[in-house]
């Protein structure tokens, strides 16, 4: 039986949310994705309690892609709420690089590049994924079928474009879970949230390293003035400046999200929201 038949065959299990942090697991749990096998992931760290099976089959957005779906909200009360944001963010990085690795302008990338880039896929494609699983019935509904794709082929008409493109998602992922992290009630939520945001920087890092942002010292990029302020503090966004950077980005359709997005925010109780902080040319 040829590898990729088994992975179809086999549900693969996890345990517990930690294992997807661990690259053995990660590496399985890409290739199980990607070949259309099921994961089985036992009762969550954020909340939901039902055992809840997932599959992935390939996606076309001009055959059997999901339905757009309209007016999704976010309750930032409760750590469940504060997640689903992060989906949102995960699942339109997942979406942005799944289609980057297909584009007519990927060849134009170096080796060193594209190996960057499917790294890239992959990852987000895990943390897609594991938030999906881990909100089980609360995850939010898959929003493949609600992305603008006159903006997507825009922005994939070029190395140049999609370059800036990946450092904004993955400067506005670190920005979004910065901002999220004093809102987090439950220890093990905001452990997840630390190494979501470890790896988000180092994705910044990456890319702001191979094609450093306009003006920027290419020494230096990886974390450059521009992005660490003379105070030492690094990107911070608040909820509300997420959502509107999201919307901005006309990534997704008109109508995607409700108006207003967020119909709740933090309690005082959770935390006190402080200035946002974000490089104008991330």
């Amino acid at each position: 039986m040829r590898k990729q038949d088994a992975d179809q065959d086999e549900p693969m299990v996890i345990g517990s949310a930690t294992e997807l942090m661990f690259p053995a697991t990660r590496r399985s749990f890409v290739r199980t994705l990607l070949a259309g096998g099921t994961v089985v992931m036992l009762p969550s760290v954020f909340g939901a309690c039902e055992r809840r099976e997932i599959t992935v089959p390939g996606f076309d957005p001009d055959t059997d892609g999901p339905d757009p779906v309209k007016g999704v909200s976010f309750d930032l009360r409760s750590d469940v709420g504060i997640f689903r944001l992060v989906h949102a963010n995960e699942q339109l990085e997942a979406a942005f690089y799944t289609a980057v690795v297909s584009s007519a302008a990927f060849s134009s990338f170096t080796a060193e590049e594209r190996e960057i880039f499917v790294d890239l896929r992959d990852t987000e494609v895990v943390h897609r994924e594991f938030v999906r699983t881990a909100l089980g019935s609360q995850a939010l509904p898959d929003l493949r079928g609600s992305i603008n794709m006159t903006t997507l082929n825009s922005i994939l008409s070029s190395k140049a474009s999609i370059i800036a493109a990946a450092r904004m998602f993955e400067n506005m992922g670190v920005a979004a879970l910065n901002g999220a992290g004093k809102y987090l009630q439950d220890a093990r939520n905001l452990l997840i949230a630390g190494k979501f945001v470890s790896v988000e920087a180092r994705h910044a890092a990456a890319l702001r390293d191979i094609a450093p942002p306009a003006g920027v010292n290419a020494n230096t990029a990886f974390a450059g003035d521009d992005i660490i302020d003379n105070t030492g503090r690094d990107v911070k966004l608040e909820a509300g400046a997420v959502v509107a950077r999201v919307a901005a980005t006309n990534l997704l359709l008109p109508g995607t999200l409700a108006s207003p997005a967020i119909s709740n925010g933090p309690t005082a109780t959770q935390g006190v929201a402080t200035p946002d902080f974000f490089p104008a040319n991330p």
